[in-house]
């Protein structure tokens, strides 16, 4: 059971959520959820005031709305902390600072922090070459993430900058998963996956250049080049270009009936245009 002493938990990874032990705690009242998203996003950074108003208010806000501000922050700190009162001194999570606040919060306490820092070190690995390891990491990184971030706020537009940036964090995420099971050469369990992908995100070539190869591990050459067929389509009537160098060379491999991945399954040196593994030094 929650008590009082126990530190709130952070989800913006989806509806927005705040949880201390098993008790949900999120503000009900609109403008003080958005408060809390807020400074959730910008989790240990000083968010002056003046942004704060422009942002919950959408640069409309009416003379009386730093004094309704700070009215929400207190409601905010109660919400957070039931035991505190006017008396404190100082809140231990949402500090006042001169002309704005920080939410100060340890990163176990916040999803966002969380992915991140997993996305962090699979990207370490990765690049060690620990594809093992690397995939760990993000398969991890990927469980946190619910849904659309703040997809209770979304109707608000009060954060379509924040949430277009965090999917991009989550589509370069599942590229690099994606990267390191076609790695381990577990490409055709990642078909399905990135055919949806394709066709949700058609302007990522990097998704089609995964299905590809991931259909190629599947033994399904033949649908690697349709594949390959209908990128060319979507990038053509959607965004009025050819597919790139790298999706070109790709294709032109699948072609001619070489092999797309060298020893260590990995196909960057044949897209440069050097010779498959195996006709060439090691």
């Amino acid at each position: 059971m929650a008590t009082e002493d126990e530190p709130p938990h952070f989800r913006v990874l989806g509806t927005f959520e705040v949880t201390r032990g098993a008790r949900r705690c999120t503000p009900s009242a609109p403008k003080q959820r958005a408060l809390l998203a807020l400074l959730a996003l910008h989790a240990n950074e000083f968010v002056p005031t003046s942004r704060i108003v422009d942002q919950l208010w959408s640069r409309d806000a009416p003379r009386s709305a730093v004094a309704a501000l700070h009215g929400y922050v207190t409601a905010v700190r109660r919400v957070l902390t039931p035991g505190w009162g006017r008396s404190r001194a100082s809140h231990p999570v949402l500090s006042t600072r001169p002309s704005g606040y920080v939410l100060r919060l340890e990163p176990h306490q916040l999803d966002l922090t969380r992915f991140r820092e997993l996305s962090r070190q699979g990207q370490v690995a990765m690049a060690a070459g620990d594809c093992r390891t690397a995939r760990e990491k993000f398969t991890t990184a990927l469980c946190l993430w619910r849904g659309s971030p703040l997809a209770d706020l979304n109707d608000t537009g009060m954060f379509d900058h924040d949430v277009t940036r965090l999917e991009k964090e989550y589509l370069e995420l599942l590229r690099n998963r994606f990267d390191v099971m076609l790695c381990a050469g577990d490409g055709h369990l990642a078909v399905f996956d990135l055919e949806e992908l394709c066709q949700t995100y058609p302007c990522w070539e990097r998704f089609h250049e995964q299905l590809m190869l991931a259909l190629c591990q599947a033994e399904r050459r033949a649908d690697a080049l349709t594949a390959y067929a209908r990128a060319y389509r979507l990038l053509s009537n959607q965004a009025g270009i050819e597919p790139g160098p790298r999706l070109k060379a790709l294709h032109q491999l699948i072609l001619n009936g070489e092999d797309p991945f060298d020893r260590a399954h990995r196909h960057e040196r044949a897209l440069s245009g050097l010779p498959p593994a195996g006709t060439g030094s090691p």
